[in-house]
């Protein structure tokens, strides 16, 4: 019963985050999503590590863009408001991603130094799959940045037919907000994956062909 409940709060959080789009209250489901993970796991250093440094970008994600990324402006123009907003997002899920993909050596190292075991310290397969997600995130950013220069070439000099044929280039902009939010939804799931036996499954690195 405690299960279903709990899988219910899921998959309502889920639906939540992708036909809200409230980034702000997304975000501080994602982050009490963290705070409990963590607290159930307390006794998992893998598990701490990984939600105390997914919550730490978070947090800060929220308060720089919140109060330093510039979203209206009378001086900078539509392009340049978009490349600040698509970039800050680029570099927020590019060191998501190498922080996932580096937890797990930097907390063995931290064991080491302390001479403490190490051989309970692995990659979750939650963990890989939250990496392969940011992939996905880094994807959708570059798209949205790179088509915003293109449909906006005369402000790099360019004009005549190239520049007219981009300009109407907007599929990644008109998208962009519905992708990232059906992505934060599916980030969601995988951050409660982490608690599950599954999500905290060693992953497995392919075999070399």
């Amino acid at each position: 019963m405690v299960k279903l409940f709990q899988l219910t709060l899921i998959f309502a959080g889920v639906v939540y985050a992708i036909i809200s789009k409230n980034h702000l209250h997304v975000y501080l489901i994602i982050n009490a999503s963290l705070l409990l993970i963590m607290f159930k796991s307390k006794d998992n250093i893998n598990v701490v590590h990984l939600c105390g440094a997914l919550l730490a970008v978070y947090v800060l994600e929220m308060l720089i863009f919140h109060n330093f990324i510039v979203t209206e402006s009378d001086v900078l123009s539509d392009m340049a408001i978009n490349a600040i907003i698509f970039a800050f997002h680029f570099a927020v899920d590019l060191v998501i991603f190498f922080l996932l993909i580096l937890r797990a050596p930097f907390t063995r190292a931290r064991l080491e130094s302390q001479g403490k075991p190490t051989d309970h310290i692995y990659k979750y397969n939650a963990e890989m799959a939250l990496a392969s997600l940011m992939t996905l995130f880094m994807v959708v950013d570059l798209m949205a940045l790179g088509e915003n220069f293109l449909r906006h070439l005369p402000e790099f000099g360019i004009t005549g037919p190239v520049a007219e044929f981009f300009s109407t280039w907007r599929l990644a902009y008109d998208q962009y907000e519905n992708v990232k939010f059906t992505l934060l939804g599916l980030t969601f799931l995988l951050v409660w994956l982490m608690a599950s036996n599954l999500g905290q499954q060693p992953y497995e690195e392919p075999e070399p062909r």
